[in-house]
């Protein structure tokens, strides 16, 4: 799927080059915030969700470093999409996709000469999972041989809708870039395992063990020795004081858990 190849053009390019440093990465973090504002603007709900997701992956997610160097400005903006991103639904989709089609239509009544015409480009995953929920949860027969009448009207509610949505998409006017398709083309794919192997890389395991360090250094016992951090680390009461100045929560697991990367 496009989306799917989209996704791995982002994370390649926070993550494929080992010379970047966390800057670097912040860097090009910001530009896909800066591309997924702009995506919103254009009606381009796919590219939208995609971007966002992409970087909610757990390959990217987990740079703390690098979202750590993201400007203030970025990090708003990108809490902003997050936040709105998830209240995007079908009835808003089939909102602006009715208002582009209506826009365009007035443009033809009046003659007008057509230009770069914006479309609504969805995400069509809320469509998809509606019809498997429906599937999932809704019998086609109802008492013995009887169609399931309220089924079928869903159904076929979901699939105008989608027409719809592909009739205003169709509006798009959209001059292709020949440099930036060269490139997309170009670009070296990374699986899941590969990323999150190269996430680790970039910002390694013993980023915690450091903080853990940091934590406890110069902390002395009642006999005014140091202790060590890993015989430290033992005490379930450190654990959770450690876990609140980094900003974990508290621990409901119990003592003697484990931090991954």
């Amino acid at each position: 799927m496009h989306d799917n190849t989209v996704a791995n053009r982002i994370l390649v390019t926070c993550l494929g080059e080992a010379s970047m440093t966390a800057q670097d990465r912040a860097r090009v973090v910001e530009l896909w915030i800066r591309v997924a504002e702009e995506c919103r603007g254009l009606g381009n709900f796919c590219s939208l969700h995609t971007i966002l997701s992409a970087l909610q992956s757990p390959a990217i997610a987990r740079l703390q470093d690098t979202w750590g160097q993201v400007s203030r400005e970025s990090s708003r903006t990108w809490k902003k999409w997050v936040r709105r991103e998830k209240r995007v639904s079908r009835e808003l989709l089939v909102q602006e996709a009715t208002s582009v089609l209506k826009t365009a239509e007035r443009a033809r009544q009046g003659a007008q000469e057509r230009q770069r015409q914006q479309g609504v480009v969805p995400s069509l995953v809320r469509f998809f999972r509606s019809l498997e929920l429906l599937d999932a949860t809704m019998e086609d027969y109802v008492e013995g041989n009887v169609l399931n009448c309220r089924k079928w009207n869903e159904q076929f509610k979901l699939m105008e809708e989608i027409e719809l949505l592909q009739e205003a998409a169709n509006l798009y006017t959209v001059q292709p870039d020949e440099h930036f398709g060269v490139w997309f083309q170009a670009v070296e794919p990374l699986s899941k395992e590969e990323s999150y192997s190269l996430s680790c890389q970039l910002e390694p395991r013993y980023h915690w063990a450091r903080k853990i360090r940091l934590f406890f250094k110069d902390k002395k016992n009642r006999s005014g020795k140091s202790e060590r951090p890993d015989r430290q680390w033992l005490n379930p009461q450190a654990q959770e004081t450690f876990r609140l100045s980094v900003g974990l929560g508290r621990q409901t697991a119990g003592p003697g858990f484990q931090l991954h990367c």
